[in-house]
């Protein structure tokens, strides 16, 4: 068997073994599940093994094809990762980056990075993923996260690339119209609009207040246009409400009991932390960050 139609088959074995199935695994490779057999069925005699055991309503690996299957199956993984280094190594970034993300910091701070290097790196096809949920990058094969806050122990690599506060804020119309705020518990009075609990410091020490209000949702762009419009207060990011203090709209309370700031982190699989496109991402962000994202109240 030649090396190629070699290589097609141990793609087209493993695939079939992964799937179950010989009309999946043609579906997947973009062929006719008859080449499929016939790829399958000229490895078998190549290697002078029965790969799978046949049935009408279902295909399953004999023993020795469940060892071929681990080997295959790490062969081509490393034959994957010799292309990418090959890729990756190379001066500009080319090939894909995938970058998962949330919320409105990734909108007004990343994205516009993605998309200068999209202008400037025509051969990068950049996959930009917005999803609250936290993505296994690992299993998903993401290159990059955008994640904030602690993050646990784990083989990610975690690199700062900038900082963010919450803020506690009220139209000034709410604020002259209701009793004065001076301290954490003074909210109890409020109409505090989104989660029911809010943490705060005071003398070094974390304050948990039990707030209500009559409107709860966890969309930030939502509370922030009910304060805008003096409906009670809210607690949110500085990505949503830095602009709108900085022109009036809406005012800052309690700064003296704030948790103060949190990290914000590009996390990327260890081994991806060479990649060029991967290296070029989080270079070209943090250098947006240091010029563009405000940190006046951060």
């Amino acid at each position: 068997m030649e090396t190629i139609k070699w290589v097609q088959g141990v793609i087209a074995f493993v695939k079939v073994a992964e799937t179950g199935s010989f009309s999946k695994a043609a579906k997947s490779l973009g062929v006719s599940k008859s080449h499929i057999s016939k790829t399958i069925r000229q490895l078998e005699e190549d290697l002078g093994i029965a790969l799978f055991l046949r049935s009408t309503r279902k295909i399953q690996l004999t023993s020795r094809g469940e060892k071929f299957l681990m080997d295959s199956k790490a062969s081509l993984e490393k034959l994957e990762g010799a292309k990418q280094d090959i890729i990756h190594s190379s001066e500009k970034p080319r090939g894909t980056l995938r970058v998962t993300l949330a919320g409105i910091f990734g909108e007004n701070y990343i994205a516009p990075v993605v998309i200068k290097m999209a202008k400037d790196y025509p051969e990068l096809q950049i996959e930009l993923n917005f999803d609250a949920r936290i993505v296994d990058l690992i299993a998903e094969k993401y290159d990059v996260a955008i994640r904030f806050g602690h993050l646990p122990d784990s083989s990610l690599k975690a690199q700062k690339i900038a900082s963010r506060r919450e803020f506690i804020c009220a139209s000034k119309s709410y604020l002259q119209a209701n009793s004065p705020i001076k301290e954490p518990k003074d909210l109890t009075l409020h109409n505090c609009l989104g989660q029911n609990q809010w943490t705060f410091k005071k003398n070094g020490k974390k304050l948990q207040v039990q707030v209500n209000g009559n409107l709860k949702t966890n969309n930030p762009r939502v509370l922030l246009r009910a304060a805008k419009n003096g409906l009670g207060i809210v607690r949110l990011p500085g990505s949503y409400v830095f602009d709108e203090i900085q022109k009036g709209r809406l005012v800052s309370i309690l700064e003296d009991f704030s948790e103060g700031k949190m990290d914000i982190w590009a996390v990327t699989p260890t081994r991806h932390e060479q990649n060029i496109n991967v290296k070029t991402f989080i270079t070209e962000v943090k250098k947006a960050l240091s010029e563009g994202y405000p940190d006046v109240l951060f």
